[in-house]
Protein backbone atom coordinates (compact mmCIF):
# COMPACT_ATOMS: atom_id res chain seq x y z
CA UNK A 1 0.00 0.00 0.00
CA UNK A 2 1.69 3.34 -1.01
CA UNK A 3 0.78 6.70 1.20
CA UNK A 4 -1.83 7.42 -1.08
CA UNK A 5 -3.64 4.20 -1.18
CA UNK A 6 -2.72 3.50 -4.72
CA UNK A 7 -1.76 6.85 -6.07
CA UNK A 8 2.42 6.30 -7.40
CA UNK A 9 5.59 7.80 -5.34
CA UNK A 10 5.50 11.71 -6.04
CA UNK A 11 7.28 12.84 -8.55
CA UNK A 12 10.95 13.29 -8.75
CA UNK A 13 11.22 9.68 -6.58
CA UNK A 14 12.34 6.53 -7.31
CA UNK A 15 11.39 3.02 -6.66
CA UNK A 16 12.42 1.19 -3.76
CA UNK A 17 15.79 -0.21 -3.72
CA UNK A 18 17.49 2.19 -6.06
CA UNK A 19 18.57 5.07 -4.19
CA UNK A 20 15.91 7.63 -5.49
CA UNK A 21 14.36 7.92 -2.27
CA UNK A 22 18.35 9.06 -0.81
CA UNK A 23 18.19 12.39 -3.88
CA UNK A 24 13.73 13.08 -2.59
CA UNK A 25 13.93 15.23 -0.47
CA UNK A 26 11.56 14.90 2.78
CA UNK A 27 9.61 17.97 2.24
CA UNK A 28 9.07 16.67 -1.80
CA UNK A 29 7.67 13.33 -0.63
CA UNK A 30 5.84 14.23 2.80
CA UNK A 31 4.33 16.87 1.50
CA UNK A 32 1.80 15.73 -0.97
CA UNK A 33 1.39 12.66 1.44
CA UNK A 34 -0.06 14.93 3.91
CA UNK A 35 -2.31 17.23 1.15
CA UNK A 36 -3.78 13.91 0.14
CA UNK A 37 -4.35 12.84 3.78
CA UNK A 38 -6.25 16.34 4.67
CA UNK A 39 -8.26 16.02 1.09
CA UNK A 40 -9.11 12.24 2.55
CA UNK A 41 -9.85 13.93 5.81
CA UNK A 42 -12.26 16.72 3.97
CA UNK A 43 -13.85 13.86 1.95
CA UNK A 44 -14.73 11.97 4.27
CA UNK A 45 -16.55 14.29 6.85
CA UNK A 46 -18.18 15.54 3.67
CA UNK A 47 -19.81 12.07 3.03
CA UNK A 48 -20.87 11.47 6.97
CA UNK A 49 -22.64 14.71 6.43
CA UNK A 50 -23.90 14.00 3.21
CA UNK A 51 -25.03 10.55 4.44
CA UNK A 52 -26.92 11.95 7.41
CA UNK A 53 -28.81 14.81 5.36
CA UNK A 54 -31.00 12.22 3.34
CA UNK A 55 -34.17 12.81 5.42
CA UNK A 56 -34.79 13.33 8.99
CA UNK A 57 -35.23 9.72 9.98
CA UNK A 58 -32.29 8.90 7.69
CA UNK A 59 -29.44 6.87 10.20
CA UNK A 60 -25.61 8.34 10.01
CA UNK A 61 -23.41 5.87 7.87
CA UNK A 62 -21.61 3.93 10.30
CA UNK A 63 -19.14 3.33 7.78
CA UNK A 64 -18.85 6.99 6.71
CA UNK A 65 -17.82 7.83 10.52
CA UNK A 66 -15.77 4.87 10.74
CA UNK A 67 -13.68 6.17 7.50
CA UNK A 68 -13.15 9.68 9.13
CA UNK A 69 -12.05 8.49 11.87
CA UNK A 70 -9.52 6.45 10.15
CA UNK A 71 -8.68 9.04 8.11
CA UNK A 72 -7.93 11.75 10.94
CA UNK A 73 -5.87 8.69 12.97
CA UNK A 74 -3.99 8.40 9.55
CA UNK A 75 -3.25 12.07 9.32
CA UNK A 76 -2.31 12.61 13.06
CA UNK A 77 -0.26 10.17 12.75
CA UNK A 78 1.52 11.86 9.87
CA UNK A 79 2.31 14.73 11.76
CA UNK A 80 5.20 13.49 13.86
CA UNK A 81 7.95 12.68 11.59
CA UNK A 82 6.30 16.26 9.49
CA UNK A 83 7.78 18.25 12.61
CA UNK A 84 11.22 17.31 11.73
CA UNK A 85 11.06 19.23 8.40
CA UNK A 86 8.15 21.80 8.99
CA UNK A 87 9.23 22.76 13.06
CA UNK A 88 7.92 21.19 15.73
CA UNK A 89 6.24 24.49 17.13
CA UNK A 90 4.87 25.26 14.12
CA UNK A 91 2.53 22.06 14.02
CA UNK A 92 2.04 21.57 17.90
CA UNK A 93 -1.19 23.79 17.69
CA UNK A 94 -2.31 21.58 14.61
CA UNK A 95 -1.39 18.49 17.10
CA UNK A 96 -3.54 19.42 19.46
CA UNK A 97 -6.43 20.54 18.04
CA UNK A 98 -6.52 17.49 15.99
CA UNK A 99 -6.55 15.56 19.04
CA UNK A 100 -8.99 17.00 20.32
CA UNK A 101 -11.45 16.72 17.90
CA UNK A 102 -10.48 12.69 17.71
CA UNK A 103 -11.11 12.84 21.37
CA UNK A 104 -14.49 14.21 20.97
CA UNK A 105 -15.37 10.80 18.67
CA UNK A 106 -14.10 8.31 21.22
CA UNK A 107 -17.58 7.99 22.65
CA UNK A 108 -18.64 6.36 19.68
CA UNK A 109 -16.02 3.65 19.22
CA UNK A 110 -16.36 2.48 22.98
CA UNK A 111 -20.15 1.73 22.18
CA UNK A 112 -19.96 0.36 18.86
CA UNK A 113 -17.36 -2.01 20.22
CA UNK A 114 -19.20 -3.24 23.41
CA UNK A 115 -21.69 -3.84 21.21
CA UNK A 116 -20.21 -6.48 19.53
CA UNK A 117 -17.38 -7.84 22.10
CA UNK A 118 -21.14 -8.27 24.31
CA UNK A 119 -22.95 -10.27 21.50
CA UNK A 120 -19.99 -12.11 20.35
CA UNK A 121 -20.29 -13.50 23.83
CA UNK A 122 -20.65 -17.57 24.22
CA UNK A 123 -23.49 -17.41 26.77
CA UNK A 124 -26.45 -19.90 27.32
CA UNK A 125 -30.07 -18.50 26.54
CA UNK A 126 -31.20 -16.82 29.89
CA UNK A 127 -28.14 -14.84 30.06
CA UNK A 128 -28.44 -14.22 26.07
CA UNK A 129 -31.63 -12.60 26.20
CA UNK A 130 -30.39 -10.23 29.32
CA UNK A 131 -27.48 -9.27 27.33
CA UNK A 132 -29.43 -8.60 24.29
CA UNK A 133 -31.94 -6.89 26.05
CA UNK A 134 -29.27 -4.30 27.90
CA UNK A 135 -27.67 -3.64 24.30
CA UNK A 136 -31.03 -2.55 23.01
CA UNK A 137 -31.36 -0.51 26.12
CA UNK A 138 -27.90 1.22 25.12
CA UNK A 139 -28.38 1.85 22.24
CA UNK A 140 -29.40 5.16 22.12
CA UNK A 141 -26.06 5.81 23.48
CA UNK A 142 -24.00 4.54 19.86
CA UNK A 143 -27.11 6.82 17.96
CA UNK A 144 -26.17 10.00 20.03
CA UNK A 145 -22.93 9.39 19.64
CA UNK A 146 -22.77 9.27 15.80
CA UNK A 147 -25.18 11.95 15.80
CA UNK A 148 -22.87 14.53 17.97
CA UNK A 149 -20.05 13.42 15.19
CA UNK A 150 -22.15 14.25 12.27
CA UNK A 151 -23.13 17.62 14.11
CA UNK A 152 -19.55 19.04 14.86
CA UNK A 153 -18.64 18.47 10.83
CA UNK A 154 -21.89 19.88 9.93
CA UNK A 155 -20.57 22.81 11.65
CA UNK A 156 -17.26 22.61 10.61
CA UNK A 157 -17.02 23.88 7.10
CA UNK A 158 -14.50 25.47 4.69
CA UNK A 159 -15.41 29.26 5.00
CA UNK A 160 -16.15 28.80 8.52
CA UNK A 161 -15.69 32.58 10.11
CA UNK A 162 -13.59 31.05 12.66
CA UNK A 163 -11.32 29.47 10.57
CA UNK A 164 -7.15 31.53 10.63
CA UNK A 165 -6.57 34.20 7.66
CA UNK A 166 -3.04 33.74 8.22
CA UNK A 167 -0.07 31.25 9.38
CA UNK A 168 0.06 32.81 13.41
CA UNK A 169 3.37 32.39 15.36
CA UNK A 170 4.02 29.16 16.71
CA UNK A 171 3.59 29.20 20.47
CA UNK A 172 6.76 30.63 21.96
CA UNK A 173 8.03 32.15 18.99
CA UNK A 174 7.93 36.52 18.97
CA UNK A 175 3.87 37.10 18.66
CA UNK A 176 2.08 33.84 19.57
CA UNK A 177 -1.10 33.83 21.48
CA UNK A 178 -3.24 31.36 22.50
CA UNK A 179 -5.99 31.65 20.18
CA UNK A 180 -5.31 28.04 18.86
CA UNK A 181 -5.19 26.22 22.26
CA UNK A 182 -8.67 24.32 23.51
CA UNK A 183 -10.62 27.05 25.05
CA UNK A 184 -13.65 25.66 27.74
CA UNK A 185 -16.99 25.80 25.96
CA UNK A 186 -15.56 27.31 23.01
CA UNK A 187 -17.10 24.73 20.06
CA UNK A 188 -14.79 22.18 18.42
CA UNK A 189 -13.35 22.78 15.06
CA UNK A 190 -11.48 20.96 12.69
CA UNK A 191 -11.29 22.79 9.42
CA UNK A 192 -8.94 25.44 10.72
CA UNK A 193 -6.26 23.01 11.70
CA UNK A 194 -6.27 21.71 8.63
CA UNK A 195 -5.85 24.91 6.31
CA UNK A 196 -3.25 25.55 8.99
CA UNK A 197 -1.35 22.71 8.21
CA UNK A 198 -2.14 23.17 4.59
CA UNK A 199 -0.60 26.64 4.90
CA UNK A 200 2.62 25.41 6.46
CA UNK A 201 3.07 22.59 4.19
CA UNK A 202 2.46 25.10 1.10
CA UNK A 203 5.49 27.84 2.32
CA UNK A 204 8.53 27.30 0.76
CA UNK A 205 10.74 26.78 4.17
CA UNK A 206 11.41 23.63 5.44
CA UNK A 207 14.43 21.87 6.87
CA UNK A 208 16.71 20.49 4.77
CA UNK A 209 16.23 16.53 5.29
CA UNK A 210 16.54 13.56 2.44
CA UNK A 211 12.94 11.09 2.15
CA UNK A 212 14.89 8.31 2.83
CA UNK A 213 16.60 9.53 5.89
CA UNK A 214 13.33 11.00 7.33
CA UNK A 215 11.73 7.39 6.78
CA UNK A 216 13.91 5.50 8.61
CA UNK A 217 13.86 7.52 11.67
CA UNK A 218 9.96 7.54 11.46
CA UNK A 219 9.51 3.85 11.13
CA UNK A 220 12.52 3.14 13.58
CA UNK A 221 11.50 5.61 16.59
CA UNK A 222 8.25 3.75 16.03
CA UNK A 223 9.84 0.35 16.75
CA UNK A 224 11.51 1.59 19.18
CA UNK A 225 8.43 3.05 20.83
CA UNK A 226 7.10 -1.11 20.27
CA UNK A 227 10.26 -2.85 21.84
CA UNK A 228 9.63 -0.31 24.89
CA UNK A 229 6.78 -1.73 25.68
CA UNK A 230 6.87 -4.92 24.59
CA UNK A 231 7.79 -6.76 27.56
CA UNK A 232 4.69 -5.15 29.64
CA UNK A 233 2.71 -7.37 32.13
CA UNK A 234 -0.16 -8.84 29.37
CA UNK A 235 -2.58 -8.32 32.51
CA UNK A 236 -1.83 -4.68 32.60
CA UNK A 237 -4.56 -3.22 30.51
CA UNK A 238 -3.40 0.20 30.40
CA UNK A 239 -0.01 -1.00 29.33
CA UNK A 240 -1.67 -3.28 26.07
CA UNK A 241 -3.39 -0.55 25.05
CA UNK A 242 -0.57 1.95 25.07
CA UNK A 243 0.90 -0.90 22.85
CA UNK A 244 -1.89 -1.38 20.45
CA UNK A 245 -1.11 2.42 19.82
CA UNK A 246 2.38 2.01 19.12
CA UNK A 247 1.65 -0.73 16.48
CA UNK A 248 -1.04 1.30 14.82
CA UNK A 249 1.85 4.06 14.75
CA UNK A 250 4.43 1.76 13.30
CA UNK A 251 1.76 0.28 10.76
CA UNK A 252 1.16 3.47 9.58
CA UNK A 253 4.49 4.65 9.37
CA UNK A 254 5.41 2.14 7.14
CA UNK A 255 2.57 1.75 4.60
CA UNK A 256 3.40 5.89 4.06
CA UNK A 257 7.30 4.98 3.16
CA UNK A 258 6.47 2.04 1.39
CA UNK A 259 7.10 3.85 -2.13
CA UNK A 260 10.84 4.06 -0.46
CA UNK A 261 11.21 0.68 1.04
CA UNK A 262 9.37 -1.65 -0.79
CA UNK A 263 8.81 -5.17 0.34
CA UNK A 264 10.03 -4.41 3.59
CA UNK A 265 7.81 -1.95 4.91
CA UNK A 266 4.39 -3.48 3.55
CA UNK A 267 6.01 -6.35 5.42
CA UNK A 268 6.16 -4.23 8.52
CA UNK A 269 3.21 -2.73 8.17
CA UNK A 270 1.26 -6.28 7.72
CA UNK A 271 3.27 -7.57 11.13
CA UNK A 272 2.21 -4.03 13.19
CA UNK A 273 -1.46 -4.50 11.68
CA UNK A 274 -1.88 -8.03 13.24
CA UNK A 275 -0.83 -7.32 16.27
CA UNK A 276 -2.79 -3.97 16.33
CA UNK A 277 -5.80 -6.05 15.61
CA UNK A 278 -5.19 -8.79 18.35
CA UNK A 279 -4.61 -6.32 20.94
CA UNK A 280 -7.39 -4.05 19.89
CA UNK A 281 -9.41 -7.49 20.84
CA UNK A 282 -7.80 -7.68 24.22
CA UNK A 283 -8.09 -3.94 24.76
CA UNK A 284 -12.34 -4.31 23.47
CA UNK A 285 -12.48 -6.99 26.40
CA UNK A 286 -11.06 -5.16 29.33
CA UNK A 287 -13.03 -2.27 28.36
CA UNK A 288 -16.24 -4.76 28.42
CA UNK A 289 -15.36 -6.15 31.61
CA UNK A 290 -14.79 -2.33 33.12
CA UNK A 291 -18.39 -1.38 31.65
CA UNK A 292 -20.36 -4.78 33.06
CA UNK A 293 -18.53 -4.76 36.48
CA UNK A 294 -20.65 -1.80 36.80
CA UNK A 295 -23.87 -2.92 34.95
CA UNK A 296 -26.43 -2.28 37.85
CA UNK A 297 -29.55 -2.87 35.25
CA UNK A 298 -28.60 -6.44 34.34
CA UNK A 299 -29.85 -9.21 36.70
CA UNK A 300 -27.46 -10.36 38.84
CA UNK A 301 -26.90 -13.91 37.44
CA UNK A 302 -26.66 -12.49 33.99
CA UNK A 303 -23.85 -9.76 34.80
CA UNK A 304 -21.89 -13.05 36.80
CA UNK A 305 -22.22 -15.11 33.52
CA UNK A 306 -21.07 -12.18 31.38
CA UNK A 307 -17.95 -11.43 33.47
CA UNK A 308 -17.19 -15.04 33.88
CA UNK A 309 -17.22 -15.17 29.90
CA UNK A 310 -15.37 -11.85 29.40
CA UNK A 311 -12.71 -13.11 31.87
CA UNK A 312 -12.34 -16.13 29.81
CA UNK A 313 -11.99 -14.58 26.62
CA UNK A 314 -9.36 -11.72 27.69
CA UNK A 315 -7.52 -14.63 29.23
CA UNK A 316 -7.83 -16.78 26.08
CA UNK A 317 -6.95 -13.13 23.92
CA UNK A 318 -3.91 -12.20 26.33
CA UNK A 319 -1.96 -16.06 25.94
CA UNK A 320 -2.85 -15.43 21.81
CA UNK A 321 -1.32 -11.68 21.95
CA UNK A 322 1.98 -12.92 23.87
CA UNK A 323 2.63 -15.40 21.34
CA UNK A 324 2.30 -13.52 18.95
CA UNK A 325 3.90 -10.90 19.84
CA UNK A 326 7.24 -12.87 20.25
CA UNK A 327 6.49 -13.94 17.28
CA UNK A 328 6.12 -10.56 15.04
CA UNK A 329 9.14 -8.85 17.15
CA UNK A 330 11.34 -11.86 15.96
CA UNK A 331 9.89 -10.67 12.11
CA UNK A 332 9.92 -6.85 12.94
CA UNK A 333 13.96 -7.18 14.13
CA UNK A 334 14.89 -9.41 11.34
CA UNK A 335 13.59 -6.87 8.59
CA UNK A 336 15.55 -3.77 10.34
CA UNK A 337 18.40 -5.00 12.49
CA UNK A 338 21.33 -3.12 11.68
CA UNK A 339 19.29 -0.02 10.06
CA UNK A 340 21.15 3.44 10.49
CA UNK A 341 19.33 6.41 11.88
CA UNK A 342 20.42 8.94 9.64
CA UNK A 343 18.15 11.81 11.52
CA UNK A 344 19.36 12.90 14.68
CA UNK A 345 17.08 13.53 17.65
CA UNK A 346 15.04 16.42 18.34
Amino acid sequence: MTPLEGSPPPSGGAGAGDGGGARLSARDFLGPVLLSHIERVRADARRVVTASEQGEDAEPDAEAVHDFRVSLRRLRTLLKPARRIYGRRRLRPVAEGLREFARATGALRDEEVLRETLTALDLDEAARAAVAGWVAQRARREREARAHIVELLRQDRPDDTGAPQADAPAEGETGATQADAPVEGERLRLEPHLARLERRISRRKARKRGAEALARRAIGDALDDVRALAASDPGDGAAMHALRIRFKRLRYSAETFSPLFGERAERTAKSASRMQRRLGQLHDADEALAQMTTAEALAPDARAAVLEALAAERARLAHKAIEELARELDTLTSLWSGDPRALPSG
